[in-house]
């Protein structure tokens, strides 16, 4: 009995089945509230505007990017 368990956990730490893990840390999204969501969003957008040099004409593009951004560095 004992040589049948043996074996079993033997077929279960195989090398082969053995998952390797990276050693970097997955960054954790941290969780925030949707008026924090909203304002995150507000300013990158402004960042979006100022980078483009102040023109006027693509502020729904630029919230649509800043959303983007915010959602994947947070989760609401």
């Amino acid at each position: 009995m004992i040589k049948r368990i043996a074996k079993k956990l033997a077929k279960k730490t195989s090398p082969e089945k053995i998952k390797t893990t990276s050693t970097k840390k997955r960054k954790t999204k941290r969780k925030i509230s949707q008026e924090e969501f909203y304002s995150l969003i507000g300013q990158k957008a402004y960042e979006f505007f100022e980078k483009r040099g102040y023109q006027h004409g693509d502020d729904q593009r630029d919230w649509y990017e800043a959303e983007k951004a915010v959602k994947s560095e947070y989760k609401i």
